[in-house]
């Protein structure tokens, strides 16, 4: 490996470059189904508009949800798109009534965290993603600007870092106060809620409260769709299409490519060591231990880049990051476990690159081989 040490430095950046990108690719649908597996756990439900989800639900609807038997509590979510610092720093802000502790227990709004979010109109709570992402701190001054109409700008007061690992990119903030800066800034502001979100007291409830919320409501103005947090969320990742398969597809790719050029960059290491070749097999050394010698490097060119590649995108992803693809209320984590199992495929590429010149090598005759120098 030191005789053609440029090579083998630039064939193991070219396995860490393609080891970095497979593992954030494979990332993906691996956070997706983290996303959707986290929010089955949860004993709650979200309700939107049955004939223009996108419109939006009254958020009255709450008071009449709550007196409905199995309805823990209820809150309206409102949404509020906005910008941070320029326009490439987009936060889906939400604007959520006081009820949201009781609502959302994960996120650990009890005590002196719910008092303080009472008392402080301009109060918000950012998830890990955000407050990494942007180094807020505490007591913190942030200003937002609306992305609709009037772009209005609101400032609010960091109390803390959300702990749910449900949103880790939620911005969330009292939905009161976002009325009331509408109203004066003279923008209209009609009572519709993004999607009520209710919290079921038992298991058991979950399939009778669904059916009852939708009768509640049933030949209404805003007649309403229940399902559970879960389903939601997976719902919302279908619109965007067959996602895994494109990205096992570019997956695919980013292997086959690598496997290339590595496959290269092996065939030439080997073809300058025919004459040595040679001389072990004279010597008695049977074509099993010289294979096992040459692929044994290619497998530890393998792990070097692996290792490298893996350590990168697990030391930037780790602790979870925006990912756009689906959404900006969601994010995208590099796990341990993914990192082993892309170094594994990179050592597996880096033997794979090799067996069809160490085969070659090794079956050529101790004569032929000697005849090859240089």
């Amino acid at each position: 490996m030191r005789r053609s040490l440029r090579r083998t430095v630039l064939t193991s950046l070219t396995i860490a470059l393609a080891t970095f990108v497979f593992l954030v690719l494979m990332s993906v649908p691996g956070s997706m189904d983290r996303i959707v597996h986290d929010a089955s756990a949860t004993l709650r439900l979200i309700v939107i508009n049955r004939n223009l989800p996108f419109y939006g639900m009254p958020a009255r609807y709450c008071d009449q949800i709550r007196e409905i038997p199995g309805a823990r509590a209820c809150v309206a979510i409102k949404a509020w798109p906005a910008t941070y610092q320029n326009v490439s720093d987009q936060i889906l802000a939400v604007a959520e009534g006081l009820e949201i502790a009781d609502v959302f227990p994960d996120y650990d709004l009890n005590g002196a965290a719910r008092r303080a979010f009472t008392r402080e109109r301009r109060g918000a709570w950012a998830g890990h993603v955000l407050m990494n992402k942007y180094h807020w701190h505490p007591g913190q001054l942030v200003t937002l600007r609306g992305v609709g109409a009037g772009h209005l700008k609101l400032t609010f007061v960091i109390l803390g870092e959300m702990p749910s690992t449900h949103y880790p990119n939620v911005f969330a903030f009292r939905r009161d106060y976002l009325e009331e800066a509408t109203r004066a800034a003279g923008l209209p502001n009609p009572d519709l809620a993004m999607n009520l979100v209710v919290r079921v007291d038992k298991a058991e409830h979950v399939a009778p409260l669904i059916r009852e919320i939708d009768a509640t409501f049933n030949n209404s103005d805003f007649e309403t769709r229940t399902m559970t947090e879960s389903d939601a969320l997976a719902g919302g990742l279908s619109i965007l299409g067959n996602v895994r398969a494109i990205v096992l597809s570019l997956g695919a790719v980013v292997i086959l490519t690598v496997l290339l050029i590595a496959a290269n960059s092996t065939a030439m290491t080997v073809r300058e060591r025919m004459s040595e070749v040679g001389v072990m097999r004279t010597l008695g050394f049977g074509r099993g231990a010289i294979a096992a010698m040459l692929l044994g490097e290619c497998a530890a060119l393998g792990a070097i880049g692996g290792v490298v590649g893996a350590s990168v995108a697990l030391l930037i992803f780790r602790g979870g990051t925006t990912m756009g693809v689906i959404g900006r209320m969601s994010a995208l984590w590099v796990t341990p476990t993914g990192a082993g199992q892309a170094i594994g495929v990179a050592i597996a590429v880096g033997i794979l690159s090799g067996a069809l010149p160490v085969i070659a090598a090794v079956r050529t005759s101790p004569a032929t081989a000697l005849r090859q120098v240089g």
